[in-house]
């Protein structure tokens, strides 16, 4: 994990040119990032030893996963927010198209998620994205029937933007 650490932090400040009290907030949400990570990696332990009977699935578990599922929501939220700015303060300068495009994917759940609606590019999706976890990534929400978005993808757009700055 502190590699990714590390990337959020030099991340955050290519960030800083732009408005720099992004910068802690882009930290923070990095070691979110890296702290649900971890959970992720827990709830998926526990969901495999389940599955071969290890263990029973109980209520404690159940208050885990359903906190997890609540700070993932959070921390979509939160980096769709740092995008959005970003994309707006960046109107006209040549990095825009990338701030868009991460913007655009981060949409397809964001939307969902806050308003219950269906993002305008996305009409054939679902207005909720349903939670779900995936066996290889963790937290994930499903927008149609075969299509999953995890928060860890979410996480590596939103990285990998703010790198590209």
């Amino acid at each position: 994990m502190g590699n990714r650490m590390q990337r959020w932090v030099s991340a955050g400040y290519k960030a800083a040119p732009i408005e720099k009290m992004m910068t802690p907030v882009i930290h923070a949400l990095g070691h979110k990032d890296c702290e649900l990570i971890q959970r992720d990696r827990r709830a998926l332990d526990i969901h495999h030893q389940t599955e071969t009977g290890a263990i029973q699935f109980n209520e404690l578990h159940m208050m885990e996963f359903n906190d997890l599922l609540t700070q993932s929501y959070l921390w979509v939220l939160g980096a769709y927010e740092i995008i959005r700015s970003v994309c707006e303060r960046l109107e006209g300068d040549p990095r825009h198209s990338t701030a868009r495009e991460a913007k655009r994917v981060f949409e397809r759940v964001r939307m969902p998620l806050a308003k219950m609606a269906t993002a305008d590019r996305y009409r054939e999706d679902s207005p909720i994205a349903y939670p779900a976890l995936n066996l290889d990534h963790g937290i994930a929400w499903q927008v149609q029937e075969t299509v999953f978005i995890t928060r860890y993808e979410l996480s590596d757009t939103f990285l990998n933007f703010l790198e590209s700055l």
